[in-house]
Formats: C-alpha cells, structure tokens, sequence
C-alpha cells in the first residue's frame, strides 16, 4: 500500500491585514491569500486535506459568513469543494478519510457533504471549538462543523494510512495537525496554518493570530526539522504566492 500522488484543490481567495500574516508586521497592508484544500490519492483510499469555505455562503452570506464575508477577495461556485473533487473525478462519497487541520471556518465549510467519511482532529481542537477562548472565538463557525459526522477524535501524532501521517503542530490554535505525506518521489510536509507564507520563514516572523506564540514558534521548528530530516519540502498553501509556485488541479503531484 502506499500514497500515488496528491492534487491541490481550488478553494478561492481572502483578503486579510498582513499583520495577521506576519506577527506586528504590515499594519494596514492588504494582502491576498489562497485558500488550498488537498486531495491524497492512495492504495487505501483518498485522503481530504480540510474543506474550505462553505459555499452557502454564495446563498446566505449575512447568515453563512456573517461579518466574515468582508475577508472573499474572490469565491464562486467553481470554487466549492465538491466541484473542486470534481475536477479529477471524485466525489465527497469517495473520500474515506478528511483531516481538519482545525476548526476555523476557511478549514470546515464543506465538512457536512462528507457524511460517509471519517474525519480526523485532535480532541484538544474539537473541545476548544465548541467552548474557544474569547479572544479567538469570532474564527470558530459553530453552524459548519457541528453535525452528526463520523468525527474520530486523536491525541497525538497519528497514522492515516500507510504514507500519510498526521503531526501534531499547535500554536495557530490550541490543536492544529499537520500532515506528512510520502509521495512516491518526494516528502510533502502539508502545514496547514502553522506556516502562513513563506516570508514567516525566510525572516523568522511567526504568524500573526496565534492562540499561544511560544507554541507557534514550537511547531514551526518541529515542521522545518520534519521536512530536513525527511529530506522533505514545506508547502505553505496560504502564502500569497503559491499558484504562481504550484498548480491546480487537475495536475497530479508525484
């Protein structure tokens, strides 16, 4: 058994201050961020990346998104998780397994089509969604995960299948995972928002809307050591750059 490639799904564009980007860096500055589900072709099935944004919104923007909608740069129906699937021929029925990274609403929106799936977050997370901190309370969207789904809930570094492991990275929220994928001719270290851009590395700036910094600051260095001992690459599916470094699908990563 073992994983035959991963495709990037996309899930549309936010507008944010960049000093929610880059801690203290940026004030005022607008700038534009993808939002990258990713789908993990394997022998033991596909494997789900978070959701994105709900597409009710397109609907019911004041009642979906509420005070969040301020943040689409650009989202259609296009962009919705299940005609992203439908790019390369899958559907919500076919996924065996989703990972949340967490729980915030750019990373849940599309978990209720995917009621025949097992998803996977840490039970830190999953308690922390429904009774979150007050200061960062306003990123949870109750209404997107709270359905009978089949949540498993994790502590701890896990294995998904056979190439695909899940890594504990908190600091962006109190359970925020990453994900270790082993593709056939590469290691792809799937940080989710433990990293935002590439700049958070390149000039040692954390990320700027951490639950807790002193763990922020952890789990990158726990990401970076990963993909030096894996001889592995970090893809950062935030930074503001990245469809101009990777494609969407339906190309197919190996």
């Amino acid at each position: 058994m073992a994983v035959k490639g991963m495709y990037f799904l996309d899930g549309g564009v936010l507008t944010l201050d960049k000093s929610l980007v880059t801690y203290k860096q940026g004030f005022g500055e607008s700038l534009d961020i993808p939002v990258v589900p990713v789908l993990i072709d394997t022998d033991d099935g596909y494997v789900l990346f978070d959701t994105g944004v709900d597409p009710e919104g397109l609907i019911n923007p004041d009642e979906t998104w509420g005070e969040k909608q301020a943040a689409f740069r650009h989202f259609t129906e296009e962009n919705d998780i299940r005609n992203q699937l439908q790019k390369v021929g899958v559907s919500p029925k076919d996924v065996k397994y989703v990972v949340n990274s967490h729980f915030h609403w750019d990373h849940t929106g599309g978990n209720r089509f995917f009621d025949q799936s097992t998803i996977l977050i840490q039970k830190s997370e999953y308690r922390f969604a429904y009774y979150p901190d007050w200061f960062v309370e306003n990123i949870y969207l109750k209404h997107q995960f709270d359905y009978p789904l089949n949540y498993k809930l994790i502590e701890g570094d896990y294995e998904v299948v056979e190439g695909v492991y899940i890594t504990t990275s908190p600091g962006h929220s109190p359970g925020h995972q990453s994900l270790v994928v082993h593709l056939p001719n590469q290691c792809a270290v799937l940080v989710g928002d433990a990293v935002y851009a590439k700049e958070n590395l390149e000039k040692n700036i954390p990320p700027g809307n951490p639950w807790s910094l002193p763990r922020a600051i952890e789990s990158i260095n726990k990401l970076q050591n990963i993909a030096i001992r894996e001889n592995g690459h970090l893809y950062i599916t935030h930074d503001p750059y990245f469809w101009e470094d990777y494609k969407r699908a339906p190309y197919f990563y190996k």
